[in-house]
């Protein structure tokens, strides 16, 4: 898959075209290979800071599905959404290829990677899933009778070793440090009493 035949599937004419939220999701989970090439050409033609909202949006929408319990999980994902944040606003000349090689290999870990184990309870089947078949999983059991249990211990064995981003510059890149003086915090109702 070339640059234009990508742009012709996100239905867009150029990489700066890509600024919706289901333009990216579209993008994250295409279930074609997207060679390394491709997908650099595509990132680089885009605004480092559209790429950043699209992510934090993404991964946002991805740890809704996260199960309660499964803290090791939710702190993964958070801290790999947090990592691709951090890499596509690098400066260095050939940062936006170690962008889209890490977001190579995001994919292929939550597309094609049969890491969870799936166990259908009224079966008592058992079988291994990509990560995004388990998330989807869950949030169907909402609206339908199926009922499966997830192991989801295979999907943490994640690498992050060159690119560690601590929880606190993730919490302070998505919050703010706390330094800055909130605009309302002299703000009085005239009409309050004091």
């Amino acid at each position: 898959m070339d640059l234009d035949e990508l742009l012709a599937l996100l239905d867009i004419e150029t990489p700066s075209g890509l600024v919706y939220f289901e333009q990216f999701a579209d993008l994250m989970e295409e279930p074609l290979d997207i060679p390394f090439e491709t997908l650099t050409a595509l990132v680089e033609g885009m605004e480092p800071e559209v790429i950043s909202e699209l992510l934090e949006g993404y991964f946002d929408e991805i740890l809704k599905s996260v199960p309660d319990g499964e803290d090791e999980l939710y702190t993964l994902i958070m801290s790999i959404g947090g990592t691709l944040q951090t890499l596509s606003a690098g400066s260095e000349e050939d940062s936006m290829g170690v962008f889209a090689e890490e977001l190579n290999k995001f994919r292929s870990w939550y597309l094609f990677e049969d890491c969870v184990i799936c166990e259908d309870l009224s079966e008592g089947a058992e079988r291994e899933i990509p990560l995004i078949e388990a998330l989807t999983n869950i949030r169907a059991q909402n609206f339908t009778d199926e009922d499966f249990a997830f192991d989801f211990s295979g999907a943490l064995d994640y690498q992050l070793d060159e690119y560690i981003v601590s929880l606190g510059a993730i919490i302070e890149d998505s919050y703010g440090n706390g330094d800055e003086e909130d605009e309302d915090d002299d703000y009085r109702d005239p009409d309050e009493e004091e």
